[in-house]
């Protein structure tokens, strides 16, 4: 059993990256309503800002937290600016804003690559891990870290959506665009705001990236369910632990094929998603 305990702490690290990755997602989602896929080429590049921040120019950690932020927030506002709204004003549907997204991604993952090669890098604070014991498991002072901020921020935007105007707003023009705008909510700029907070979600915890992560992120905001952004955190928090519990008995390499057959158990019973609102189905 302290084997499966060990997994279980594992998984709520995973979950808490799982979550805050989700988050940002889903709150381009819901602003946009677009599969934001080139937000995998957000945090790849942001992440080799960080890098070059905190390894190449030994600025240190909060430097290199810093760049990777504002780096993915400008990059993420630019790409609602000069490609999204556009198309979103000429009438694009959001399956071609999708398939652009791809194409968004696929030039980011080639200019990264350009600038800072194709080889993997590591990035290092310095220093010695701090290795803490609770019972039959252990943890590092890293992992503690993560969980502590994935939680701090999960409450700081909850606080948001729920109780700020901006965030209502937010929230509102997910759930129906056109009426928030013929009822005069700033619906571009709203966008825009969605963006910088969405992929500034990815700068945060780029120090933990992972070549399936964006991946895991949809189908976490799936699982959650679709134009829920806490549904989408929960969704995300799930399936890490899921994932973590089941090395115990399944290899890792298995990870990805688990995910999807966790996606389809539950849109097989629950098509609104493990915490989505169930919504009334469209008339013939």
């Amino acid at each position: 059993m302290s084997v499966l305990a060990q997994f279980a702490v594992n998984g709520i690290v995973a979950g808490s990256v799982y979550a805050l990755i989700a988050l940002g997602f889903a709150l381009i989602f819901t602003a946009s309503r677009v599969f934001h896929f080139a937000h995998g080429g957000v945090y790849t590049f942001s992440a080799f800002a960080g890098y070059t921040a905190l390894v190449t120019l030994q600025l240190g950690i909060v430097a290199g937290f810093l760049a990777a932020i504002v780096t993915a927030a400008l990059i993420g506002v630019l790409i609602n600016i000069l490609l999204y709204e556009p198309m979103k004003a000429g009438g694009v549907s959001p399956f071609v804003a999708m398939i652009s997204s791809f194409g968004v991604l696929i030039i980011i993952t080639h200019v990264t690559a350009m600038i800072w090669g194709s080889n993997p890098v590591v990035l290092s604070r310095g220093g010695q891990t701090t290795v803490y014991r609770f019972g039959p498991v252990y943890t590092t002072d890293a992992q503690l870290l993560i969980i502590g901020f994935a939680a701090a921020l999960a409450i700081a935007l909850w606080i948001f959506f729920r109780h700020m105007r901006l965030g209502v707003a937010i929230r509102a023009m997910g759930n129906d665009s056109e009426l928030a705008e013929v009822v005069g909510m700033p619906a571009k700029r709203l966008r825009h705001i969605s963006f910088i907070v969405g992929s500034a979600l990815v700068g945060i915890i780029d120090f933990n990236m992972g070549t399936d992560i964006i991946l895991m992120a949809t189908v976490a905001m799936i699982i959650g369910g679709l134009g829920n952004v806490g549904a989408a955190a929960g969704g995300g928090f799930v399936l890490g632990m899921i994932q973590n519990i089941a090395i115990w008995k399944i290899e890792s390499k298995w990870q990805l094929a688990l995910s999807f057959a966790i996606l389809i158990v539950v849109l097989l019973f629950k098509p609104s998603g493990l915490f989505g609102e169930k919504r009334p189905a469209a008339g013939l």
